[in-house]
């Protein structure tokens, strides 16, 4: 059979459907449960709009600048906190024999 005759053959027997009377609300319910979006899609798309976001290059300028600059923050702070016994370990390093002898040996 060619289109022609298919189509003129469908067109000649239409089926009788009788569909319930709830077939058009629950095509709705479908349609809507699946176009709602849940909490993991919705994070999913949350994420690809951050990387997104960052894949420029100002923001991700940004963001390298900003995170170099809480690194030495933190650095600072740790260094500050250390710093009164690394005092204290250098004396111990003068006058340890042992230490002395192993860094005359190392150039």
């Amino acid at each position: 059979m060619n289109d022609d005759q298919l189509h003129q053959l469908l067109r000649e027997s239409p089926a009788q459907v009788s569909l319930p009377s709830s077939f058009t609300r629950e095509v709705w319910a479908r349609i809507e449960a699946a176009e709602a979006t849940s909490l993991r899609t919705a994070l999913s798309q949350l994420w690809q709009a951050w990387l997104g976001t960052l894949a420029r290059p100002v923001p991700a300028f940004a963001t390298i600048a900003v995170c170099m600059l809480i690194g030495g923050g933190f650095g600072l702070i740790q260094q500050r906190d250390s710093f009164p016994a690394r005092g204290e370990l250098a004396y111990v390093e003068s006058i340890n024999p042992f230490l002395q002898m192993d860094h005359e040996v190392t150039p």
